[in-house]
Order: C-alpha cells, then sequence, then structure tokens
C-alpha cells in the first residue's frame, strides 16, 4: 500500500497584491483587461500558475480563500 505525503496551502484572493501583484501591475492588467471581468481574469492567470506548479484546489470559502495540495 503506497502512502502519499502532501503539502497543503491557502491562497486569499481577495485582492491583487495578495495575488502577487504590485499597485501599477494591477493598474496596467486593469487597463489591459478593461473589456472583461480583470478581477476574474486575473483569478485565473494566478490559479492556473499554481495548478502548473502541481498545485490541485481541493475547496474554497466564502474569504475568497481557496485551498490547495499537491504531492511531496
Amino acid at each position: 500500500m503506497s502512502h502519499n505525503k502532501w503539502e497543503y496551502k491557502i491562497v486569499n484572493f481577495h485582492n491583487s497584491t495578495t495575488m502577487g501583484y504590485s499597485n501599477p501591475e494591477t493598474e496596467e492588467f486593469k487597463e489591459k483587461n478593461k473589456d472583461k471581468d480583470w478581477k476574474l481574469e486575473m483569478r485565473n492567470i494566478a490559479i492556473n500558475k499554481l495548478g502548473q506548479e502541481g498545485w490541485e484546489m481541493t475547496g474554497i470559502n466564502g474569504n475568497n480563500e481557496i485551498y490547495l495540495k499537491r504531492k511531496i
């Protein structure tokens, strides 16, 4: 029987700085995506980056927190 080991991460997508964007980057992103829901677009980019790093979403709550895990 195989025993997997996991590491866990909680990511707060409350605002752009918690997603790793500086204020100037956020303003540039908003301008480039003004015809779209820029916050949703920014969250999609951030969560896809985490997925590429091996993180798998396990849950989400109403406080904009996403729970992730990946094998170690």
